[in-house]
């Protein structure tokens, strides 16, 4: 049987080369690209949170809804109450009612990023484009009409609270225009203070 024998300076080089690996590993970990955003379960469950709008059918707008979910229009100066997940549906239907088509578009930055996903807190905030083509044969969109709008487009900043494993959405907060929503509850004639 052969007996390894290292010398002095190869064993400070095994030493020194070692440290150097030590050393380098958490920055190597860091400086890799880590899971793309729009591949994370919770990315997934946005995205289809946005889609559902479009659809215009409030039980697919609730489909990745928690049991506890609660959404909140702001700024409070709109007073217009935090709904629980029952009247965010019955709200949704009311809203639906006055579109043929309607879309959330998140809208990218300076930097061509639209949506930004906070692991820490499990919320997606986004800039979004809402809206679209006013439906003049229901009862409301037909005063929207009447008023001179056939369509109808604005912005919110959502910011949306999602279970741990992504899969539910707990909270929506929806930072919106509170000119354009005054004008629209105007329109409407008190309609949305429901």
């Amino acid at each position: 049987m052969s007996s390894l024998k290292f010398s002095t300076p190869e064993l400070r080089l095994a030493t020194a080369t070692l440290a150097t690996l030590a050393a380098l590993a958490p920055t190597i970990y860091f400086l890799l690209p880590s899971k793309p955003q729009d591949k994370t379960t919770h990315l997934k469950t946005f995205n289809s949170l946005l889609k559902s709008y479009s659809t215009l059918r409030p039980e697919a707008l609730v489909s990745t809804a928690s049991r506890d979910f609660t959404h909140t229009v702001l700024p409070a100066s709109l007073a217009l109450p935090s709904r629980p997940l029952a009247a965010f549906k019955q709200h949704a239907g009311m809203i639906f009612s006055l579109f043929e088509t309607f879309e959330m578009a998140p809208q990218a930055n300076g930097s061509g990023e639209a949506v930004h996903f906070s692991r820490e807190t499990d919320t997606v905030i986004a800039h979004c484009k809402m809206g679209g083509k006013v439906d003049g044969e229901s009862v409301m969109g037909r005063k929207l009409v009447e008023s001179g709008l056939r369509e109808w487009w604005t912005e919110c900043v959502l910011f949306v609270r999602l279970s741990g494993d992504g899969e539910r959405v707990v909270e929506v907060r929806e930072f919106v225009d509170s000119a354009r929503a005054e004008e629209l509850q105007r329109r409407l004639k008190g309609v949305l203070r429901d």
